[in-house]
């Protein structure tokens, strides 16, 4: 059986993520995740540690005009665990061409709980598809 406080709380830090992500709050981004957290992009290196965090959201979304909004289509909690089944939507520009390009992908947070409160443990998405929005 779900708990829904856990589970509200759940959508609650995944909503404010994308929040803090699509503000390019560079500075708050490290605050979701949990000391050992771990960031798997598709396509970069794997991160690992709070300053690498911060060095890559700070390149990125700031050149990026990024935006993110998340679907969560399943949570099951075990214990401090809770494992998190997702989709996104993105939008990002290109700063050298102008290019908007949308993407989907499907995401898979597994989040720790400590001191009553979700932190990121592991992220790893993939993009299923991609387009061009304009130019």
């Amino acid at each position: 059986m779900k708990n829904p406080e856990k589970t509200q709380a759940i959508h609650n830090i995944l909503n404010d993520y994308a929040t803090a992500l699509n503000a390019a709050d560079i500075a708050s981004i490290p605050a979701f995740y949990s000391v050992d957290g771990i960031f798997m992009p598709e396509g970069y290196p794997t991160i690992t540690k709070p300053a690498h965090l911060t060095a890559a959201a700070g390149t990125y979304l700031l050149k990026a005009a990024f935006s993110i909004e998340y679907y969560i289509e399943d949570i099951v909690i075990d214990n401090q665990f809770a494992f998190v089944t997702a989709h996104a939507k993105t939008l990002q520009k290109d700063s050298v061409t102008g290019v908007v390009i949308g993407k989907t992908s499907r995401d898979f947070f597994i989040l720790k709980e400590s001191e009553n409160r979700w932190k990121i443990y592991r992220y790893i998405f993939n993009n299923v598809t991609v387009i061009e929005l304009s130019n």
